[in-house]
C-alpha cells in the first residue's frame, strides 16, 4: 500500500512537474520547429535527448503524485451497502486530479454496481492557481433525471473538504447495471471512462467518452427525488457513512449559491466557459492580451451580481 503523502510532499511535486511539463511543451514545440531532418539540423539530437530526460523525470513525479493520493471514504452503495472509497486530491483544486482536460487518477476499486460520480463544490476562502482549468461543478448539489428515471437507477450526496473548499460528491448506483445508457463527465473532468457493455451493439469495450455539460439536465430541487426513495444522502462528517432516505434534517435542501457550472485557472474564476471557448494559445492570431481581459471582464461581471 502506498504511503500518502504530506502538504510539504505534495507542494514540493507539484511544485517541480508543473513549471517541468511547461518547459517540456515549449522544448517540444521548438524541436517541431526543426523538422525531422537529423542531419539537416545537428541541433535537433541533443534537444531530443533532453526532452526523454524531462519526460522520464515528469513520469516519475506523476506516479509519486498518484501514489501519494489519500484514500477518503466518499460515498456508499444504496443497495449492496458497500463503502466507497476512492483516491483524491482533497488538499486543494491546484492538484493534478483536478485537472479537467488531462485528470491525474489512479484506478479505483468500485463496487459492481458502481455507475457515475458528478459533484458540486463551493469555493471559500483563497482560490488556488493552477495553470490548467478546473470545472468543479456548481456551488451547490444537483441530480440528473435522465439517470434516475431509470428504475434501477439511484443517487448518493455526501459532503467532503477539499482545501478550504465544501465539496458534495454526486454518486450514481444502478442495480441491474445500466447498460447502453450514457453516463457523465466523471466529476471534475470532460470525460468518462466507457468499460463496455454485455450488448457489444451498444458499447466497445475500454474508451473515453466525452459529453458536453448541458445545465438545463440538473435538477437542483432534490426534495421529491428523496421523497421517491432515488436520493440518499449522508450527513457531512459522518464517519460511518450512513444512509438516510428522508426529507427531514438533509442538509443538503435548499442550499444557496450558483446553479451555474464554475471554471477556475491561474486564481481566475468564471461560470461561462462559452465565451473562452474561441480563444486557442495555439492559433499565431491569438492575442493573449486580448483573452486576458476578456477574463477580468468576465470576473468583473460575475462580482457585480
Amino acid at each position: 500500500m502506498s504511503k500518502q503523502f504530506s502538504k510539504k510532499e505534495r507542494v514540493d511535486i507539484l511544485g517541480r512537474l508543473l513549471p517541468l511539463a511547461q518547459s517540456y511543451d515549449r522544448l517540444a514545440s521548438d524541436i517541431d520547429l526543426y523538422g525531422d531532418d537529423e542531419q539537416a539540423n545537428p541541433e535537433l539530437n541533443p534537444l531530443e535527448e533532453q526532452l526523454i530526460v524531462m519526460n522520464n523525470e515528469i513520469q516519475e513525479l506523476l506516479e509519486s503524485y498518484m501514489k501519494g493520493l489519500p484514500i477518503r471514504d466518499l460515498s456508499r452503495c444504496p443497495f449492496t451497502g458497500e463503502k466507497v472509497s476512492m483516491a483524491i486530491d482533497d488538499m486543494g483544486l491546484d492538484g493534478l486530479w483536478w485537472n479537467y482536460d488531462s485528470p491525474k487518477r489512479p484506478e479505483n476499486k468500485l463496487p459492481d454496481t458502481w455507475f457515475a460520480i458528478d459533484g458540486a463544490l463551493m469555493l471559500k476562502g483563497e482560490i488556488e492557481k493552477a495553470p490548467f482549468l478546473c470545472s468543479p461543478g456548481p456551488d451547490i448539489p444537483f441530480v440528473l433525471p435522465r439517470l434516475l428515471e431509470f428504475i434501477q437507477a439511484k443517487a448518493v450526496i455526501s459532503t467532503i473538504q477539499i482545501g478550504s473548499h465544501i465539496a458534495y460528491p454526486i454518486c450514481y448506483y444502478a442495480d441491474p447495471m445500466l447498460y447502453g445508457e450514457l453516463r457523465v463527465n466523471d466529476w471534475g473532468t470532460g470525460r468518462y471512462w466507457e468499460t463496455g457493455s454485455m450488448i457489444p451493439e451498444l458499447w466497445s469495450p475500454g474508451q473515453y467518452i466525452s459529453l458536453t455539460p448541458d445545465k438545463d439536465e440538473y435538477d437542483f430541487d432534490l426534495e421529491p427525488w428523496i421523497k421517491a426513495g432515488k436520493l440518499l444522502w449522508i450527513s457531512p462528517d459522518d464517519n460511518s457513512m450512513t444512509l438516510h432516505g428522508h426529507v427531514s434534517g438533509c442538509p443538503y435542501l435548499n442550499l444557496q449559491g450558483s446553479r451555474r457550472l464554475k471554471f477556475i485557472r491561474d486564481g481566475l474564476v468564471w461560470e461561462d466557459e462559452e465565451e473562452l471557448e474561441f480563444f486557442d494559445e495555439d492559433n499565431p492570431d491569438f492575442d493573449l492580451e486580448h483573452f486576458q481581459s476578456i477574463l477580468k471582464q468576465i470576473e468583473e461581471e460575475i462580482i457585480d451580481e
